[in-house]
């Protein structure tokens, strides 16, 4: 007999011809799902950053009253809802973010339009849920 034949065969070699289909499906689904989750992300991140949501949250900051009622660091308090339209190549965007502060928790609304050079604010507000204050904050911008 021949001493080739009696030697045993590696894992690869066994296994080479259902393990490369199958890696190369996982890998394509994988890709698949990375490029998606991406491409998601990177949707969500531009309507949020036109509808100025980083801007309004430091005005927000910055306002002593709402320092007064929340208390020091302010900061989000989860993702938000975020809205914009375009109707004739004018922008309405719409942000409720829910802030919050050491004393209490509040959501911050806004409606804009314009363009983000020349945003014009129609309400930009404060409603502190624990008391039901509501702070009108667009005076402030003036």
């Amino acid at each position: 007999m021949n001493e080739l034949e009696n030697e045993p065969r590696s894992w690869w070699s066994k296994n080479w011809k259902w393990v490369v289909p199958v890696g190369g499906c996982f890998t394509i689904i994988v890709l698949g799902i990375l490029l998606l989750g991406t491409a998601i992300f990177g949707f969500f991140s531009s309507v949020k950053s036109s509808t100025g949501a980083d801007e309004i949250l430091i005005m927000a900051q910055n306002n002593p009253r709402v320092i007064e009622l929340l208390g020091e660091p302010i900061e989000k308090d989860g993702f938000g809802n975020y809205s914009i339209k375009i109707n004739n190549g004018e922008k309405t965007s719409e942000v409720s973010l829910p802030i919050k502060g050491p004393k209490s928790e509040a959501t911050l609304k806004v409606k804009s339009s314009g363009s983000d050079y020349n945003r014009v604010y129609e309400v930009f507000e404060i409603y502190i849920e624990e008391t039901g204050e509501l702070i009108d904050l667009k005076d402030s911008l003036e």
